[in-house]
């Protein structure tokens, strides 16, 4: 007999597998992280193999971009326990599978929640993904949800800040942004914790409370005369008389009236200071060591940073494992990136043999695997098109190069110097900034040696950002932005024109998909079904269903 009545080993299932073909063709607006394929996760469901394959087309332009036209493909996993509802907490999403309230008094959460359907193009989620629902019935918001929480994540691995101020909500239907590739300036951050940098030493002090000499108590304002008593800071009294360095002074009406005394070594001056005693301050090597310490636990932190929760950081830095932490956010589980490649189109009439259009096309593979996925979730598929941005008008290192000693390498100076960080200046970004000598943001020491300012001239040399139209720039697709800043929209691509193509309206680019998902879980399925028809019925018509009946 089985005494434990306690186990928590699920009964075994036969798995089945399925097929989820990744089969479509959308359009691609420029800028925007577009969700080109989505499809569901039951819990308990991996994904065996899911080679895919995205073919891009952009659409005709005047010329042959000479700037690169990138296209980033990220395939994301969202598990359900991500999404906001469940507030990070597995016992709820359990509940709420089984329809129990999460806590007493508490509503049931729903597992699957759904939104009213909505009108055309009012969800661009809905409308980029080609899923179809009459408007003002329910729909599952998983997609919608799936897609913002994957924007948010992508936000938070960046930066803090940039999270803080374009965060989407749980259910926004709009396009976000596509993230800028900033290669060149990936050095570059806004600020920076020069505590964890250089370290900081603690001193200890003998007495915290030192003395302050200058700064007494005598009856009437104004300055003192000769014989008048001055009770000092510390306790103890002086004597004044009327000569320059020997005075003190007060601004306020009679009675007791704080005295602050002039220097004798310059005339109007105070002479207000606190008196160190000897011995006061020292450094002991316990406190270096903690400074090593500390320095070396804050650059492990690093890698929690895209973590909200304090709680949840103090506990991966003291070792603890969370093990359903994992669940709780996206996952990206197969990412690729290309650049288009250009081909030229010229007219076959007579009048026009000189004109022509260009097109630019690619293609990227992916092979989509994930393991069991508890709480089942949401696979998605999100691309992004994006030109190169030039920056051509950075300042060349060598070109605004004078005598100065400070302004180029010194191997003594550089190796010593603590802190050992430079300050970058809007014009070392754009020249024609209209604040140059600003600050940009920081980067590490002698960063702008390593020199990456492409050289654009000729004909095709723009000095400002703001130049009338020129017919041979547009064989340039520069989405360049006046007076750049190290802000939200120098990561995120909110303006962006389309001015290279032809239909400077319509979404720049096409997407074809083709695969399929194997995905392997707990789904039963039927047997196959044939028409309907009277087979049986004649079969058993010719069986003899009598039985024998004992004597």
């Amino acid at each position: 007999m089985n005494g434990n009545r306690t186990s928590t080993v699920p009964v075994e299932i036969p798995r089945t597998n399925r097929i989820e073909t990744a089969r479509g063709i959308t359009s691609l607006p420029a800028g925007k992280a577009v969700p080109i394929f989505a499809c569901g996760l039951h819990r308990m469901d991996r994904i065996v193999q899911g080679p895919l394959r995205c073919s891009f087309e952009l659409m005709e332009t005047a010329d042959v971009l000479m700037n690169a036209v990138r296209v980033d493909v990220k395939a994301y996993v969202v598990p359900m326990l991500a999404f906001e509802r469940f507030n990070g907490s597995l016992d709820v999403l359990n509940r709420s599978w089984e329809g129990q309230v999460p806590y007493p008094t508490q509503a049931v959460v729903p597992f699957y929640e759904t939104i009213p359907a909505p009108a055309y193009k009012f969800s661009d989620i809905l409308v980029y993904l080609g899923m179809h629902s009459k408007v003002g019935s329910a729909v599952n918001s998983m997609f919608t949800e799936a897609y913002n929480e994957i924007f948010n994540f992508r936000l938070r691995n960046r930066s803090k800040a940039l999270y803080a101020s374009a965060a989407r909500t749980r259910l926004q239907q709009n396009l976000a942004p596509a993230f800028w590739n900033h290669e060149m300036f990936a050095h570059i951050v806004p600020d920076y914790d020069s505590a964890k940098v250089d370290g900081i030493v603690n001193l200890s002090v003998a007495n915290a409370k030192l003395p302050v000499k200058g700064i007494g108590l005598k009856s009437g304002f104004g300055w003192s005369a000769a014989g008048n008593t001055v009770v000092r800071g510390d306790g103890g009294t002086e004597v004044t008389v009327a000569t320059a360095g020997q005075r003190w002074t007060s601004q306020s009406a009679a009675g007791e009236n704080p005295m602050l005394k002039e220097d004798p070594n310059n005339i109007g001056s105070l002479a207000v200071f606190a008196e160190l005693q000897s011995n006061g301050i020292t450094v002991s090597l316990a406190n270096i060591e903690l400074a090593k310490k500390t320095q070396a636990f804050a650059r492990l932190r690093e890698q929690y940073a895209g973590h909200t929760d304090e709680w949840l950081v103090n506990m991966l830095m003291d070792g603890i494992d969370i093990p359903d932490q994992y669940l709780k956010e996206p996952m990206l589980v197969g990412e690729a990136s290309t650049i288009f490649g250009f081909s030229k189109r010229y007219a076959t009439d007579a009048a026009n043999l000189t004109e022509h259009v260009a097109n630019g096309a690619t293609f990227v593979d992916l092979n989509i695997r994930v393991p069991v996925l508890n709480t089942g979730g949401v696979l998605m598929i999100i691309a992004e098109i994006t030109p190169e941005q030039l920056f051509e008008r950075q300042k060349n290192p060598w070109l605004h190069l004078d005598n100065n000693k400070l302004n180029r390498p010194d191997f003594v100076r550089d190796s010593m110097d603590p802190d050992k960080v430079d300050i970058v200046t809007n014009d070392r970004i754009d020249l024609d900034h209209s604040a140059p000598s600003a600050r940009f943001g920081y980067e590490p020491m002698g960063a702008r040696w390593n020199n990456k300012i492409p050289h654009i001239g000729g004909k095709f040399f723009r000095p400002v950002a703001n130049a009338a139209f020129d017919e041979d720039r547009q064989r340039f697709w520069a989405a360049e932005a006046l007076n750049p800043t190290l802000g939200p929209e120098f990561y995120l691509a909110t303006t962006i024109h389309t001015k290279p193509f032809a239909d400077t309206v319509s979404d720049i680019a096409e997407v074809v998909i083709q695969g399929d998902l194997l995905i392997n879980g707990n789904t039963q399925f039927g047997a196959g079904l044939i028409e309907a028809s009277d087979d049986y019925a004649k079969v058993l018509a010719e069986v003899d269903q009598t039985r024998a009946k004992p004597a």
